[in-house]
């Protein structure tokens, strides 16, 4: 008797578990999204910090753009985690397919659990927060809620985004743009691209929005590389830029990336580069421009 209750309790949780992920939408996420929100406030109320409150962006959002802002979060968390003492954990590198809301709402969930952990270290006990379930969310909205998460973990002290971190991720387009390239018989070098000097957070900026204006144009121009949904080009904010708002445009570019590879029937993992240290502005401008030169190839 005891067999058979255990085999139809463990059916029935895998049952709920499977319509639970059917049922994941963008309200879903963003009630999650919330909830660290919340999670994030009650600590920085107990480091006497308050965080800026930060305007969503309008420009639409896919699934795919949110989870690689929600890995940049992780990113963050981690570090706030170190400095703290707790010990700090790694996300696998993303496989190359079209992201759903069920598994965006999954990795939110986990980075809930990382960030509940820090309470300890500000002398809370068990979290009592909740979050109602929203309706009528979209990915934009979850986006910009993350992106307050993210203003949260400023405020809480987590060292600043560093041209090394915004590095990592450009030359990770970089390698994931030239195995396309290769796979498409591309000929193509970075020694044909000049190195540049002098160059600011804003001149990336700039350059990252104009790499997804050339994969736009790609996924527009070559069926092969036809994007379901198409690519949205995300307006330039306002002013001078930092490494952290250099940072989120290319999360949104790589996004863009795996969905190009994705749409080329590409197999595998997305490639993550290595960290270098002692980089600058000038070498995230010149990685970003070789991978707009990268997408153009591919377009001509």
């Amino acid at each position: 008797m005891r067999t058979y209750t255990a085999v139809f309790a463990a059916a029935c949780f895998a049952l709920a578990g499977g319509l639970h992920a059917q049922e994941a939408t963008p309200s879903h996420v963003f009630q999650v999204t919330e909830h660290i929100v919340q999670e994030l406030k009650a600590l920085n109320a107990e480091n006497f910090s308050t965080a800026r409150t930060i305007t969503a962006p309008e420009d639409p959002t896919k699934p795919r753009h949110v989870l690689f802002l929600v890995r940049d979060q992780w990113r963050k968390v981690q570090l706030l985690r170190f400095i703290n003492g707790l010990k700090s954990h790694s996300l696998p590198p993303e496989n190359i397919h079209a992201i759903t809301p069920a598994e965006v709402k999954a990795q939110v969930e986990k980075l809930l659990v990382e960030v509940q952990e820090l309470r300890s270290a500000y002398g809370l006990g068990a979290s009592e927060i909740t979050a109602e379930l929203p309706s009528g969310k979209t990915p934009t909205d979850v986006y910009g809620n993350l992106l307050q998460i993210s203003a949260e973990l400023d405020a809480l002290g987590v060292p600043s985004t560093v041209p090394n971190d915004v590095y990592r991720l450009a030359a990770s387009v970089v390698e994931n743009l030239e195995g396309l390239a290769q796979r498409e018989n591309i000929a193509l070098t970075r020694a044909e691209l000049p190195k540049s000097k002098g160059r600011t957070p804003t001149d990336a900026y700039a350059a990252a929005l104009d790499l997804i204006a050339a994969i736009q144009n790609l996924a527009s121009t070559k069926e092969a590389f036809a994007i379901q949904g198409g690519i949205t080009v995300p307006t330039a904010a306002a002013g001078s830029k930092s490494p952290s708002d250099v940072i989120v445009v290319l999360s949104r570019a790589q996004a863009d990336v795996m969905a190009l590879l994705n749409a080329a029937k590409s197999q595998g993992q997305l490639t993550t580069a290595e960290y270098e240290g002692g980089k600058t502005p000038s070498d995230v401008y010149d990685a970003v421009m070789y991978a707009r030169l990268l997408v153009e190839a591919l377009t001509s």
